[in-house]
């Protein structure tokens, strides 16, 4: 068993390339849409002038809207090629903890709780409440090291008093 582990931050996931532009088709199928309803409901109207003004406005208002899609669609690429930034969030030893997002460490007689309700780790300290932290482990790739329940003996193992450990069983969405 593993005595020692450090938990590291797991990458935003990020739109592709070809998912961007699927977006980017569908938002203006979405304009030609509005564009032929537009033109059947005003086909009525005989009044050049309130055509004219129509159209203008209607006009303005897709521009806008179109600004609003490409400046998105740019800010959609610039995440896209942003490179992943992965940094150390937890490490366990035998001296201690340290939370790194925060840069506090605690060692092992200090803590006076640790607690796993849902994948959310929470950590009280002894009479310095500022060390106290709480971390999601969705949010690191603890998955991907070991299974949860090795990482709960693991800390039992450094840990000598109890550690409370809570699971919401998953809902059929039934409200029962």
């Amino acid at each position: 068993m593993k005595t020692e582990i450090t938990l590291h931050s797991v990458p935003e996931e990020k739109p592709g390339y070809i998912l961007i532009l699927l977006y980017i088709a569908f938002v203006y199928g979405l304009f030609w849409v509005m564009d032929q309803c537009l033109t059947y409901f005003f086909s009525d109207i005989n009044n050049v002038i309130l055509i004219k003004i129509l159209n203008k406005i209607i006009w303005i208002g897709l521009m806008f809207l179109n600004y609003l899609i490409v400046k998105h669609f740019l800010y959609l690429i610039r995440k896209q090629r942003k490179r992943p930034v992965i940094y150390p969030a937890l490490n366990i030893s035998k001296e201690g903890i340290t939370y790194y997002p925060e840069n506090k460490e605690a060692e092992w007689g200090t803590i006076s709780e640790i607690q796993i309700i849902d994948s959310i780790l929470s950590v009280t300290v002894d009479f310095d409440s500022k060390k106290d932290f709480k971390l999601n482990l969705f949010n690191t790739d603890l998955q991907g090291q070991m299974k949860q329940t090795d990482f709960e003996k693991l800390l039992e193992y450094h840990y000598k008093k109890e550690i409370y450990i809570y699971s919401t069983p998953s809902s059929c969405g039934c409200g029962c």
